[in-house]
């Protein structure tokens, strides 16, 4: 019977969860111009405001999530997520509203590209030094989050986004207020892998734990496999420094985590002076 339930519920939402289509004007003033993405709750789409002329970002609740208990709820502490937060590296929320029987936000758009964009679609490979900057500069946005009582927990390639060397934190649809659950509808915790429950556990060292794996991932574009090389742990792959070591087990959490932002910049700057000591060659384009 569950298996059924769960067939006809993805087929449900295959039927009814279809994007605008391109030029789709929604409240007689934003015009459709792509679909960014779907993602577990919404639809996000590029648009122009025919209002100000500029464009921006306006996320959909899935129409298969409105009737659900994670509809409006969701989409309702969203809205508080955004109102509590005014920084220039984050998207302001510009309106919520109701329109076509949908539920919508109106958020700022943020130029630039994605560093998922950069890494797996233009080759972009950068150093260790280079590597601990991008992490140095994003846990000041990290930080100011952290500062209104609020965990991203969703600090991913994907969601940072960087644009004449300034860096933009995007996506807080899983943000989540300290001594809030894991998810706005309590959920057994029996159903999830370890690193996911500590991605999504409702604390700062979960955002510390995703920039450490932001930073492997950066650390991984100047990796080169020999050919039919066995896989092996990222630290006998990758040639750093005993510092960058060090920050990184404790940030993924192989060793004591980080509490505070004070402590993860503190060891930042020591892994960042060591590393300069060292000759980075990776070849570098301009983002």
């Amino acid at each position: 019977m569950q298996k059924l339930i769960a067939w006809w519920s993805q087929l449900y939402a295959r039927l009814v969860d279809r994007p605008f289509a391109e030029r789709t004007v929604i409240k007689g003033r934003y015009r459709v111009e792509a679909v960014l993405g779907m993602g577990s709750y919404g639809i996000t789409y590029l648009c122009e405001d025919s209002h100000s002329g500029q464009r921006c970002v306006l996320k959909q609740v899935r129409p298969s999530k409105l009737g659900s208990k994670k509809g409006r709820p969701v989409y309702e502490y969203e809205i508080s997520v955004l109102q509590a937060l005014d920084h220039p590296q984050i998207p302001k929320l510009l309106e919520s509203f109701a329109d076509r029987g949908q539920l919508f936000l109106a958020m700022e758009y943020k130029e630039g590209k994605t560093w998922e964009d950069l890494i797996f679609e233009e080759g972009y490979t950068i150093s260790e030094r280079e590597a601990l900057q991008v992490i140095l500069d994003l846990l000041g946005i990290v930080e100011y989050v952290h500062q209104h009582g609020l965990v991203h927990r969703d600090v991913r390639i994907p969601n940072v986004i960087i644009k004449d060397g300034t860096m933009h934190l995007i996506d807080f649809g899983l943000a989540r207020y300290l001594g809030d659950s894991a998810t706005y509808i309590e959920e057994s915790l029996d159903a999830y892998l370890l690193e996911k429950q500590i991605k999504r556990e409702v604390a700062f060292r979960s955002d510390y734990f995703g920039l450490g794996h932001f930073l492997l991932f950066l650390l991984y574009t100047s990796f080169q496999p020999a050919d039919e090389a066995e896989e092996l742990p990222w630290e006998e792959e990758l040639d750093l420094t005993p510092k960058t070591r060090q920050l990184i087990r404790r940030m993924i959490q192989m060793d004591e985590p980080y509490e505070s932002a004070d402590a993860l910049r503190a060891d930042l700057l020591i892994a960042l002076a060591h590393s300069a000591n060292v000759h980075n060659s990776a070849p570098k384009k301009e983002i």
